[in-house]
């Protein structure tokens, strides 16, 4: 693709044969050991990885080989989504040089989700066989059964697993972050302003999870981790590691 819009990816790649199974790689000027893995969210509906476009520049501007992931999602697609977060992080990992101009793949490996994103960077964080070595959970849907009993997202959590937590108890057991305890580092960012996904749902995951360090974020909303221009994004910035973010 030959564009003059630099929020186009540098490389798209594909790690499945259906049209949701593709990756889109921005890649910083210099070689890095640190791949981000971005999760979209949109409640597991009609949304795409094209949203996290600004976002994976700018974490590319910022040093870090970035990698926009999509993913089947819909209607009862819960398991297709797991199976592709896990073999995209594998295929990605494992690809080196196929992919990128000047990276192997990288040692540091973080997974960042955006609200359903962030449910399924949970879910990845809790697997035995995970290869990140940290999560970034960005307002994330952590507590799928609360948010399901407190009527949030407009029914999106019950047609992704299928029912309510009465019908399809398995499911929940299967899915909600809120019993799946993480194997790596986890980080939640969560605004107090966020009325699609409440700053409480992130406190019961962090309050089930000692270790899980939750950051509120005063006035941020749902909608503003896409956006690289907000005062939101110093913060993300941090939470993966960019060193000029870090407390000395």
């Amino acid at each position: 693709m030959t564009t003059t819009d630099t929020t186009y990816p540098d490389a798209t790649m594909r790690y499945g044969a259906t049209a949701r199974q593709v990756a889109d790689v921005f890649e910083p000027a210099e070689a890095t050991d640190s791949l981000v893995l971005l999760l979209h969210g949109g409640l597991w509906r009609d949304s795409d990885r094209m949203r996290t476009w600004p976002a994976g520049r700018a974490l590319a501007e910022a040093g870090h080989l970035t990698v926009t992931v999509e993913y089947r999602h819909g209607p009862g697609q819960w398991r297709a989504a797991f199976e592709d977060v896990e073999t995209a992080i594998e295929s990605i990992q494992l690809s080196g040089r196929e992919w990128t101009i000047h990276n192997d793949a990288p040692r540091r490996i973080t997974l960042v989700g955006h609200s359903s994103g962030g449910q399924l960077a949970l879910w990845a964080a809790a697997r035995a066989s995970t290869l990140v070595t940290g999560v970034v959970a960005l307002a994330p849907a952590a507590a799928l059964a609360a948010m399901s009993e407190d009527g949030l997202g407009d029914g999106a959590v019950e047609e992704f697993l299928g029912g309510t937590p009465a019908d399809t108890p398995d499911a929940y057991a299967a899915a909600d972050p809120l019993g799946l305890a993480p194997r790596v580092p986890v980080r939640i960012l969560h605004g107090t302003a966020d009325t699609v996904i409440p700053l409480a749902i992130s406190e019961r995951y962090a309050a089930a999870h000692p270790g899980v360090r939750l950051e509120m974020v005063d006035g941020a909303d749902h909608s503003v981790w896409g956006d690289p221009t907000s005062s939101a994004w110093s913060h993300l910035l941090s939470a993966v590691g960019h060193p000029a973010s870090q407390p000395e």
